[in-house]
Formats: structure tokens, C-alpha cells, sequence
């Protein structure tokens, strides 16, 4: 960067100051972006999960099932909400942008450190001695996501996300290639292992060329508390949010072992990649949106209201596919010798759905800058996780998938109230609306699967098609006896166009 681009970068705004008309194009096009980039990416992702599911078994997945259950929130501690800080902001410098970029990397080297030192006694505390190994491997990967952290959030700040996304993608590209290539070599959960290293490190490398900047010293007469004590907040939030959601696979691999816990990770992941490559970018898009609109409710509510439809019709009716043709689908993702796999399958599906409708109470509290209390939302979502799972524990491995399924259809519409409330915006609407998406999709998952019990004599693949093409058919009827999901549906239609236009 010359000193020239330098100076122009100091104190300069986010691109929000950009007329309604501006910011919803832009918007659009980081949407489009968005939507077609990861869209390529779940389908590699799709096919890893393929490919891996022939050539690995259930103690592969169990064994860094574990690890990751545990060290995945040193992802948080080696962002610390700085990340969410600098796309929060209304405006920020270079100086505080490297001075971000110079936390992060530390944070990362810390953690790398401690994954090192902690190896061991996660090996103990799960009786499982492959772990030691498994957790030394992935450590790094703190250090470099650590040091790439600033540079994701600067191009997340421009809405200039096809960059990001391209480099995504072309990782993840390179780490199906390599998994699959070790795993038929039978390195059994070193496939995984080389996978996540993969798609830290391709990043690692490409980022920093594509944004265009490096760091300077760090300068401590740069503004930081504000930056910081919003960083601070969001990262107590993210790491309650962590651990309650990951209580499950803690459990159920201290309880249940290696085995139990492969299952029950082959029907999380296998849902939860995909969904993780979409969601993330559309909540970081969403909040970038949202923070440029904190001083008109209106506007605000609106975009909210469009963005729950956006993420909510597309991730429920996916999921009752999954529900309706469970049998199905684990015969054509993972192979007839995972149908062990179908009540969590369903489970977990329900699960993910109810999670999505509540993401943009999310937004909102970061947004307006709430994160003390979205920390203490997310302290008392944490208890009512954590007491659902202890319960569901004691009715076996299945007893914690129901209580996957229990906890957010308790909490998604109090996260939205909740953030109503500490906010000042009236989110009452946003509850009836994702009731209204429940409730449609309900339906025409019910339907679907109807018409896939019909068919259950056919091949897998054939039933596959049949519940895609019956759950068109369902909202279809939906569409036409409804005028209410008429709206929904335009109001979509229009975003697609905003984004196909763009």
C-alpha cells in the first residue's frame, strides 16, 4: 500500500454512508456473491462428505470429533470478537486496523501453544490416546487463522466478500482433493486432520495478497477501547455459545465413546457443513448491513424482516427434505452401512432449522453495539442447553439428539424478544414471522415425506428426487391456497433478483 492509500484509509467510514439505493445494490451484489460462491462450496463440501463417508468409519470422525469438540473454541479466543469489532465499527484506521491485526496474531500463538500442552490431558479425559496426536496436528491452525482474522473482516467491512469467497472455495477445493487421497492411502483420521491444516493455511497465504495491506507496528496512541471492550463482550458471548452447543458431542464422547459419538458427528456434520458454509457469510453480511443502518429503525426492521425469510425458508425446507427421506439420503451421502445414522439424522435437521430462525436476534445485538447483553442472553440460552442435555443424557446417546431438538424451540422466539427489548426495535413481527416459516414448512415437509413413505420400495436415489420434487409440489399448493406465502415468496423473489441483477 502506498502512503498515498494509507492516508486515505485513516479514519475512513465503512461504505455505509452510501445512499438506501447504494447500500441495498451493494448489499445485493455481496448477497449474490454470496449465494453462487458458497453454493459451489457446499457442493464440494457435499462431496467430501461422500467420498470421506466410503473410506473412513466411525471412530475416525469419533476420534477428531472429540478434539474438535473441545479446542474448537480456541477459534473464538484467537479472534476474540475483534473481527466483529472492526465490521461494527462505524469508522476505523489503519493504525487500529493493524493494531487489531497484531491482538489476533497473538491471541493465535497463545493457542497454539496451549493445543500443544493440553494434548495430553485430552487424551486422559477422554481415554482415548489418538487424541494426543490429533490435537498437536491441528494447533497451528490457530496461529494462521489467527493472523488472517483482520484481513476477513476488512474485505467483510467493504462488502467485497467474492474475493473472500473465491479463496474459500478454491481451500476447500484443495483440502477434498487431499483428504480423499490420504484416506484411500488409509490414514484413517489423519485424512481429517490434513483437511482442517488445508484449509487454514490456503487462506493463510492468499488473504494478505488479495486485501492489499500489511500491518504496521502496533501504536498505542490509537483509540482501542471501544474497539476492545465490544471485542471483549462478543467473545464472552461466543464462547458460551460454543460450549453450549457443543455440549452434545462432549457428552456423548466422554459418555458413549468413540463409536456413538462417529454417529452422532457423521449426521452433524454432514448437515452442518453445508449449512456453516452459507450461514456465517450471510450473518456476517447481515450484520455489515444492519450496523450501517443504526439510526433508522425502520430500514433496520425491514431488512431484518427479509433477511429471516432469506435464511429461513431455504435452510427449513432443505432440512425437511433431509426429515422426510432421512433413510434415503444417508444411503446415497454416506453409504447403507451409516443408516445407523437416521434418527439423528432427523433430529439434528429440526434442530438447525429452529437455530436459523433466531440468528437474526444475533445481528441486532451486535449491531447496535448490545454485546453485554447478548452475553447474557446467551448465559441464560447456555443453562437451558445445558440442563436439556444433562436430562436427555440419562435416556441414552438418542436422549441427547432430542434435546438438540428441544433447546432452540424453547429459545428462538425469546432470543428474538429478548433482543427486542434491549434493543428499542419492535421484533414481535419477527416472531410471527418465523412461526409463519415454521409453520409452512411443517406442512410441506409433512407432505413430502408422506409421498416418500409411498415410494419406499424404490432406490434411494429415486426417493431423493421424489422428496425434492414433492416438496416443490407442497409449497406450490402452498403458494397458491395461501396468500401470506404468496408475499413471503415475492419478497424472496425479489431478493434473487437484487442478487441475479447485480
Amino acid at each position: 500500500m502506498t502512503g498515498a492509500d494509507a492516508e486515505r484509509t485513516e479514519h475512513s467510514p465503512s461504505p455505509s454512508l452510501e445512499g438506501a439505493g447504494g447500500l441495498g445494490r451493494r448489499a445485493a451484489k455481496a448477497a449474490g456473491q454470496t449465494v453462487w460462491t458458497q453454493g459451489l462450496r457446499i457442493l464440494l463440501q457435499l462431496g467430501n462428505v461422500v467420498v470421506l463417508a466410503r473410506l473412513l468409519d466411525d471412530r475416525a470422525y469419533g476420534v477428531v470429533g472429540m478434539v474438535t469438540a473441545v479446542v474448537g473454541v480456541a477459534t473464538i479466543f484467537q479472534d476474540f470478537g475483534l473481527s466483529t469489532a472492526a465490521i461494527q465499527g462505524r469508522t476505523l484506521s489503519h493504525g487500529q486496523r493493524s493494531n487489531l491485526w497484531w491482538l489476533n496474531s497473538i491471541s493465535g500463538a497463545a493457542l497454539t501453544g496451549t493445543g500443544l500442552a493440553i494434548s495430553p490431558m485430552l487424551a486422559a479425559f477422554y481415554h482415548e490416546p489418538a487424541v494426543a496426536g490429533v490435537c498437536a496436528a491441528i494447533a497451528p491452525t490457530f496461529l494462521m487463522a489467527g493472523m488472517v482474522n483482520q484481513y476477513r473482516a476488512d474485505l467483510n467491512r467493504k462488502l467485497l466478500v467474492g474475493r473472500l469467497l473465491t479463496v474459500d472455495l478454491a481451500a476447500a477445493a484443495l483440502a477434498l482433493a487431499l483428504g480423499a487421497l490420504t484416506a484411500a492411502w488409509g490414514w484413517s483420521y489423519w485424512a481429517l486432520v490434513v483437511q482442517r491444516i488445508v484449509n487454514a493455511l490456503v487462506p493463510f497465504i492468499a488473504l494478505p495478497l488479495i486485501a492489499g495491506w500489511l500491518p504496521r507496528w502496533y501504536d498505542r496512541r490509537e483509540p482501542m477501547r471501544a474497539l476492545l471492550g465490544f471485542g471483549v463482550q462478543m467473545a464472552g458471548t461466543q464462547i458460551v455459545f460454543y460450549l453450549a452447543s457443543n455440549l452434545d458431542s462432549i457428552l456423548m464422547g466422554r459418555l458413549f465413546g468413540a463409536g456413538t459419538l462417529g454417529l452422532y458427528n457423521r449426521a452433524v456434520q454432514t448437515l452442518r457443513t453445508p449449512l456453516n458454509q452459507f450461514r456465517p457469510q450471510v450473518t456476517t453480511l447481515g450484520l455489515s448491513v444492519v450496523a450501517k443502518l443504526q439510526d433508522d429503525d425502520e430500514r433496520t426492521l425491514a431488512y431484518l424482516r427479509r433477511g429471516q425469510l432469506g435464511l429461513g425458508y431455504p435452510v427449513f425446507l432443505s432440512m425437511g427434505i433431509v426429515v422426510a427421506a432421512a433413510p434415503a439420503v444417508v444411503s446415497v451421502v454416506l453409504g447403507d452401512h451409516w443408516l445407523s445414522v437416521v434418527p439423528y439424522m432427523r433430529l439434528v435437521a429440526i434442530g438447525e432449522g429452529l437455530t436459523t430462525l433466531a440468528v437474526v436476534g444475533g445481528w441486532i445485538y451486535t449491531a447496535r453495539g448490545l454485546g453485554r447483553a447478548y452475553l447474557h442472553y446467551t448465559m441464560f440460552s447456555a443453562v437451558i442447553r445445558l440442563a436439556a442435555i444433562i436430562i436427555g443424557a440419562q435416556f441414552g446417546a438418542l436422549g441427547v439428539a432430542y434435546a438438540y431438538v428441544g433447546s432452540p424451540l424453547i429459545l428462538w422466539p425469546i432470543s428474538l424478544l429478548w433482543s427486542g427489548r434491549q434493543s428499542g426495535l419492535n421484533t414481535v413481527p419477527l416472531v410471527w414471522n418465523g412461526l409463519r416459516i415454521l409453520a409452512v414448512s411443517a406442512l410441506a415437509t409433512a407432505v413430502t415425506w408422506g409421498l416418500c413413505e409411498l415410494a419406499s420400495g424404490m432406490p434411494a436415489i429415486v426417493i431423493c428426487l421424489i422428496a425434492v420434487v414433492g416438496m416443490s409440489l407442497a409449497m406450490a399448493l402452498l403458494w397458491l391456497a395461501l396468500p401470506i406465502v404468496r408475499a413471503d415468496m415475492r419478497d424472496l423473489g425479489t431478493m434473487v433478483r437484487m442478487m441475479v441483477k447485480r
